[in-house]
Parts: structure tokens; C-alpha cells; sequence
């Protein structure tokens, strides 16, 4: 997700609209201490369990009094600690006395599910105003530009591509359980009708539908440093990320077929691929020569990445696609930028930990070596975590470090907190369940090795 100032819509939804270009941070807190803990922090099951707990606790303190609307950082957090829920109520975790979820777990569901029926609507409303104006012999209706998109978070959903993505995943996730699956057979099929028709033409996705009149973040300009600017991308590869791997796990719970949908994504991913496999911010700034030629991917466009990898394969792209393999080269080169990332580095590192996983237990391994430790450090006293981007690397932003605009926006930063709590407690407890609606994943060609201390798995 991303973030920025681009006016009164980008006010709405501070949290995940940015500009595609931004100085890079230092690295340091404002006192001047380091971003990320030392790597000699050793983490054993029962420090995990116990950033679990306080965690979870704090998840349930702090995430229902979230902002409803403009940003949808509290509808992502809520299908994140959903997730993670979900993951904590397995057999053998109940029976390692992690905090019983059941009760949380239906409510987090059944808010989840309310939303994906109300963004759904949403563009049920929209084709029946098309209908009626063509019937009419109109054209399709319009709204101006200053109340479309984003600024529509006052009547309707806004960047509804990320949470939705998200309640999907979920979903999928307790269906392959066998939890509730009416709920979520209709949730599915909700999303999936939601992220078809919010795909652009070029076979991505952005924020939300800018092709469609209200439901859609508008073609405005926006600035980049050196006083030039450009027009919003509609469609952003960490976008397309969450909606992909959506849909194709959506689409394999339910049985359905190949969709046109996934077929265009397939051929989105790989047309704008960089030459050295890994992916830039959108198509604007794609480099088509090499890692050499090119001088190398950037921390940004390898961190970006993992997400990509994990998208494709979700959507049934074998391990033998071009774009795959190329991926899983350039991603693998840098394990050490996973956690970075513009406008939400914890994002990355959500599909690094999830496709890590899915790669088998050395891959996991080498990503709990080299990030637990740091995860684990960030938790506060409050249970709540902290951004663990280094943000040393030209336009890499940490989380929960302060950002300018944000004044009279709310605790902004506590916000962001209980956002990144809730994927670091996902990440967590994939240390102690195995997904079930998540495919398995080609492993690493080389070994698996890097900087940090040991982490104890199960």
C-alpha cells in the first residue's frame, strides 16, 4: 500500500496513496537510536508465542476504535488479525495455550464479510445506474472529480482493493478449514466479481476502479521532486499483488476455471516485468535491460517482488513461467530488503513471510533467521510493534515513523501500529500452523543462508 499528499482525496486515505517517487529516510528515529534492533536478539517458541498473546490483546484493544472510513487501514488490520486468528485456532496451537480466539474470530469474520458485501453493492449500484442510462439513451453517469474515488469514502468504500484482497485471503483460508463455509463460499464469490471488475485495462490494479465513475481514485496530477509531476498510475504492482493472489485462491476454493482475469494479470506481470526480473513501482518506471545493464534493482523494486512471485503462483502460473523463475532470482539475490518498502515497507514483508513459507522449510527457516529477531524486538510494552524498515535506501519508508501531513489526522502513528501489528502477528503464527489454501511453492535454487540469529521454530 501506499502513501503521499495529493489533495483533499489523498487526505482521506493519508495512509496508502503516495507519489511513486520519495527521498529515502535515514534509517534512525527521530532521538537519533536505530530503526531495526540488533540481529543478536535470539528468539525462542516461548518468546514467540509471548509477542503472540500480547499482541492478539493488543489487537483487540485498539483495532475496533480505528477510523471506519477515508483510509482502509482498519479494514486491512482487521482481515490481518482475522487471518492470523484463524491460524491460532488450530488443534495443536490451542493446545500450546495461545489465547482462545473463537469469539473474536466470528467477529472479525462477520465484519469482514459485511464489508466485502457493501463494496459489492456498491458496483451493483454502479452497472444498474449504467443500465438505466443507457436504457435511457444517456450517457453513463459521471461525478465530478473533487468527489470521486477517494473522496467517496464519506458515502461509500475507498482503496477497497487492498482490505478486499485481504477478506479474501481469509476466507479462502476458512474455507479450506472447513469454517463456516456458506459464509465464506459467499464472501468468495463476492470478491471475486469485485477484483474482475476493478481490474484496468492494462490487466492491473490500482487503489480501487479509476476506469469506473465514483468507485475509483480520478486521473489527477500529482507532483514529484524537481517540480514536474505526472497523472496517478491507475494500476500499481502492489496493488496488483494483493488482488491477484486473491483471486486465484478465491477461484480454486470455489472450482471455478481460468478467468480472462487471471489470463490478462499473467500477461500484465510479465510484459512489465523489469529485464532483471524484478518489478517496479508501475509500468512508468519499468527498466527492460538487465541487473548490470540497468545498475541493479533497487531495494524498492526487489522488496516489491516477493509479492509478485507469491501472486502468480496463487493464480496457478506454474513454477516452469518465465516471469516465476525470473522473480525467484531477483527476490532471492537480496533477502536482506524484503522488509522495505514505499508506503507500507511491512506490506512486503507480509509476501515475503507468506511465500517464504509456502516454499518449504529451509525457505522458512532462513526468513524466520533473518527477521524474527527484529520482529520480535519492535514490540512495545504496549504489545503493539513497530515498522522494522531499515529505510536506508532511496525511497524506502518506514511504517510507523512519522509522516508530514499528518497533523490533525487522528493518532496517525498509533494507527499504523495496529496495521502493522496485525501482519507481524500473521507472520508470527505461521512459525506454528501450515496454510491450507495456499499452494505449495518451488523452493529456492541455491542455499538458504544470511545474516541473524537462530530462531526456534515449533
Amino acid at each position: 500500500m501506499t502513501r503521499g499528499t495529493i489533495g483533499r482525496s489523498a487526505a482521506l486515505g493519508c495512509a496508502l496513496v503516495a507519489c511513486a517517487w520519495s527521498a529515502g529516510r535515514s534509517g534512525a528515529a527521530q532521538d537519533g537510536t536505530p530503526v531495526v534492533p540488533p540481529a543478536e536478539v535470539v528468539v525462542t517458541p516461548e518468546a514467540r508465542d509471548a509477542a503472540i498473546k500480547r499482541a492478539f490483546a493488543a489487537l483487540d484493544e485498539r483495532i475496533w476504535g480505528m477510523n471506519e472510513g477515508g483510509s482502509p487501514q482498519k479494514q486491512y488490520a482487521i482481515a490481518m488479525t482475522a487471518w492470523a486468528s484463524l491460524l491460532a485456532g488450530d488443534k495443536a496451537e490451542r493446545a500450546a495455550k495461545l489465547p482462545a480466539r473463537a469469539k473474536e474470530l466470528d467477529r472479525l469474520k462477520d465484519y469482514l464479510a459485511r464489508y466485502v458485501e457493501t463494496v459489492a453493492r456498491e458496483y451493483e449500484k454502479s452497472d444498474a445506474a449504467a443500465a438505466r442510462a443507457k436504457k435511457a439513451g444517456k450517457a453513463a453517469p459521471t461525478e465530478d472529480a473533487g468527489d470521486a474515488g477517494l473522496g467517496a469514502a464519506f458515502g461509500r468504500p475507498a482503496q477497497y482493493v487492498w482490505p478486499l484482497s485481504m477478506a479474501a485471503h481469509f476466507f479462502a483460508e476458512s474455507h479450506a478449514r472447513g469454517k463456516d463455509k456458506a459464509t465464506a463460499k459467499a464472501a468468495l464469490k463476492q470478491a471475486i466479481e469485485v477484483l474482475e471488475a476493478a481490474q484496468q485495462p492494462d490487466g492491473g490494479w490500482g487503489h480501487d476502479d479509476a476506469t469506473r465513475p465514483g468507485m475509483g481514485l480520478p486521473p489527477i496530477r500529482i507532483p514529484r521532486p524537481g517540480g514536474d509531476d505526472l497523472v496517478y498510475p491507475p494500476s500499481l504492482y502492489a496493488a496488483g499483488n494483493c488482488a491477484l493472489s486473491a483471486l486465484g485462491l478465491a477461484r480454486a476454493k470455489l472450482g471455478l476455471k481460468e478467468s480472462p482475469a487471471i489470463a490478462r494479470a499473467f500477461a500484465h506481470f510479465a510484459d512489465w516485468q523489469n529485464g532483471d526480473g524484478s518489478f517496479a513501482y508501475d509500468k512508468t518506471q519499468q527498466r527492460k535491460g538487465s541487473g548490470t545493464e540497468a545498475g541493479g534493482a533497487s531495494a524498492l523494486e526487489v522488496a516489491r517482488t516477493p509479492g509478485a512471485f507469491f501472486a502468480l503462483l496463487c493464480a496457478g502460473a506454474p513454477a516452469s513461467h518465465p516471469a516465476v523463475r525470473a522473480a525467484a532470482k531477483a527476490m532471492d539475490a537480496h533477502p536482506e530488503w524484503w522488509s522495505e518498502g514505499h508506503g507500507s515497507a511491512t506490506l512486503n514483508l507480509q509476501f515475503a513471510a507468506l511465500a517464504a513459507k509456502a516454499r518449504g522449510e529451509a525457505a522458512w527457516a532462513h526468513f524466520r533467521r533473518l527477521y524474527f529477531p527484529r520482529i520480535l524486538a519492535s514490540q512495545e510494552e504496549s504489545g503493539l510493534f513497530e515498522c522494522i524498515a531499515e529505510a536506508k535506501e532511496p525511497g524506502v519508508t518506514n511504517d510507523t515513523e512519522p509522516l508530514g501531513g499528518m497533523a490533525g489526522m487522528g493518532d496517525w502513528t498509533l494507527h499504523q501500529k495496529v496495521y502493522v501489528t496485525s501482519i507481524h502477528a500473521l507472520i508470527l503464527l505461521l512459525d506454528r500452523a501450515q496454510t491450507q489454501a495456499i499452494p505449495a511453492m518451488p523452493p529456492p535454487a541455491g542455499p538458504t543462508t544470511g545474516a541473524g540469529a537462530n530462531a526456534g521454530g515449533r
